[in-house]
């Protein structure tokens, strides 16, 4: 793990490995460790970094609202600490949102983008899920956290399936979570609220892949293709039987769609 300062900010990444740089932007509640399954796989041929945005994982926590903007500054900040004029960028969710914000208006700092289990704006049912998890947020309860924000993220089977897994994340999360970190989930959500990039969806010039997941309940599958037809010769994959967190449910095949639309010339393939 190393650090960098950010407008006065401390801001957590890892630098994996060498080759084509590919940047991956978190999830709302996600963080740097929560890519330690995919290290070894994405750094084997890429130059893999790792990106706590403000607020999530080891990065600084603020004091401060902010929005989606701040996010998009502090990629800008990172690019430039690394000296790196242009990088592949995969964003998840929440990282999505940065991914495409980012995209649409530094596109020379963009070689290819993917938008994993994204969505072009917020809409009246994102934000109202989004409601509902600050609600739990603010009890500063593992328990009420875990029951009111992760169920909506797997599909129904994985959840049935996993569960013992998943048991042993809220235990972590009533072992772990601070005051701090739920406040800090609590303003990252908000951050997300006035979220809309449809009109500058057109300004994106990278080859875009979006990956969508047949049981997504939070950025449902219609959403996401009102993202790939505002993204000028956009792919699209869609993982079945998956939810939300696909990257969990299927990460082989997550894996191996990022890293091959990534190091594949875009003229040599067409996913639709």
């Amino acid at each position: 793990m190393a650090t960098f300062d950010f407008d006065g900010i401390g801001l957590n990444y890892e630098d994996h490995g060498s080759g084509t740089p590919l940047l991956i932007l978190n999830g709302i509640f996600m963080s740097c460790a929560s890519w330690a399954g995919f290290v070894d796989t994405f750094s084997e041929r890429n130059r893999l970094l790792l990106l706590d945005l403000v607020d999530q994982g080891a990065s600084d926590k603020v004091e401060f609202e902010y929005t989606q903007e701040l996010q998009e500054r502090a990629v800008l900040a990172f690019l430039d600490h690394l000296g790196l004029a242009k990088v592949s960028i995969c964003g998840v969710s929440y990282g999505g949102e940065v991914a495409m914000r980012f995209a649409a208006r530094h596109p020379d700092r963009v070689e290819k983008l993917i938008l994993a289990n994204t969505t072009a704006y917020t809409s009246c049912w994102l934000r109202d899920i989004g409601h509902s998890w600050e609600r739990a947020m603010g009890t500063h309860d593992g328990h009420v956290f875990f029951a009111t924000c992760i169920p909506i993220v797997y599909s129904p089977t994985f959840y049935e399936t996993n569960y013992s897994w998943l048991s042993a994340r809220e235990d972590m999360f009533v072992e772990h979570f601070t005051p701090a970190v739920y406040d800090a989930f609590a303003r990252l959500t908000r951050s997300a609220e006035n979220h809309d990039e449809r009109k500058n969806l057109p300004r994106i010039t990278a080859p875009t892949l979006v990956i969508s997941a047949e049981l997504d309940y939070v950025t449902p599958l219609p959403n996401q293709r009102e993202l790939v037809a505002g993204i000028p010769g956009a792919a699209h994959v869609v993982i079945q039987d998956a939810g939300h967190a696909a990257m969990y449910e299927k990460p082989s095949e997550f894996a191996s769609l990022v890293l091959g639309f990534v190091n594949t010339d875009a003229a040599a393939i067409a996913i639709s």
